[in-house]
């Protein structure tokens, strides 16, 4: 009996279109697909299958390559990535990034955030990036390890927008369900040719060390980890998600209206806030100042803030500041506006 099952080049290939496919219908219209590409093997894997879908879908396909600077071979690098996008008759815009390495910055961190802003500058609807599941595994690993709650353990997304702020463009990774060992048959097979870069190979960075020594211990006594832990990623996205729903009710019920906030922006009514019990004030705060496009403050932070607001009264006067913006309270109204200067008001 001949098996149904379509073999793993047509599930790939299959995978990449239904991305498009799950971008398009958020954009309401074919989009402006680019390809991060750095040359590696993933993203090979990724620009090959995007390439080949043009044809089944409507959508136009560049490629984007940032040249760190950060190797020796990063010129070749580049060449290998230009000739390549050349075989396949997809524009390739070469971004060119001075990455920081001032002490006590990490260079990791850095050269993903010069890799970002390229991204944002990039005529596109859609980065298509090549995260697979070893990936996403090992960023459930390292968000576990950093204390992370259900948003960072629920690990990388199919599809979000790049910025909290704009809702273009918007981040595609389109191959998440696959291990990495699928994506090399698959190059193998084809012949296709990638090129190797050798800082994957200094485990001083923390993702290459859970790769390259923790990952392969897990293996020896797991079957397939990488699945596992793709799978508890879903279930806290899905506790994130419903975290979400009950923020934005806790939200509702204290929410005023925006002429009361700063600079006609959102506020809340101090009073009705508290009568949420302290998680579920952590949970409304942590939300709101995401959705002002914020970073999450640390715990510490964040339970200074419950205490602060639960003390505060409409006698007092609190102002906390986060990210260049500050959260203050005036009479019973809590607001976010742009802190330009340093006041003594209750400032925690």
């Amino acid at each position: 009996m001949r098996n149904s099952r379509p073999d793993p080049a047509a599930r790939l290939r299959a995978a990449a279109l239904q991305g498009v496919r799950a971008a398009a219908a958020v954009l309401k219209h074919p989009p402006a697909v680019c390809a991060a590409y750095s040359g590696g093997l993933d993203s090979t894997v990724l620009l090959q299958l995007l390439a080949a879908s043009r044809a089944d879908s409507q959508f136009t396909l560049s490629a984007i390559h940032v040249h760190h600077g950060l190797s020796v071979n990063a010129d070749a690098w580049t060449a290998h990535c230009t000739a390549a996008c050349a075989a396949l008759e997809v524009p390739l815009q070469v971004v060119r990034a001075e990455v920081s390495r001032a002490p006590r910055t990490s260079l990791e961190e850095e050269a993903r955030r010069v890799r970002y802003a390229a991204f944002a500058g990039a005529a596109a609807d859609v980065i298509a990036l090549a995260h697979h599941a070893d990936d996403q595994a090992e960023t459930v690993l390292l968000q576990l390890l950093r204390g992370a709650g259900p948003k960072g353990l629920a690990g990388m997304p199919l599809l979000k927008p790049l910025s909290a702020s704009a809702d273009r463009p918007l981040l595609l990774r389109p191959l998440l369900e696959f291990p990495r060992a699928g994506l090399a048959s698959l190059a193998a097979a084809q012949g296709w040719s990638w090129i190797e870069d050798e800082s994957n190979l200094d485990n001083d960075y923390k993702r290459n060390f859970i790769r390259n020594r923790v990952s392969p211990l897990l293996r020896e006594a797991f079957p397939d980890p990488a699945a596992t832990l793709s799978r508890a990623a879903r279930h806290q996205a899905e506790a994130a998600r419903l975290l979400d729903a009950l923020a934005d009710l806790d939200l509702a019920c204290a929410a005023l209206p925006p002429a009361q906030g700063a600079d006609g922006g959102d506020a809340l009514d101090a009073e009705r806030l508290k009568r949420c019990d302290d998680e579920r004030m952590k949970n409304a705060l942590r939300r709101w100042l995401g959705l002002a496009g914020l970073r999450q403050p640390s715990e510490a932070r964040l339970a200074a803030l419950v205490r602060a607001v639960r003390a505060s009264s409409n006698d007092t006067r609190l102002t906390w500041e986060h990210e260049g913006r500050r959260l203050v309270r005036r009479k019973g109204v809590l607001a976010l506006e742009t802190a330009l200067e340093n006041r003594d008001h209750g400032r925690i």
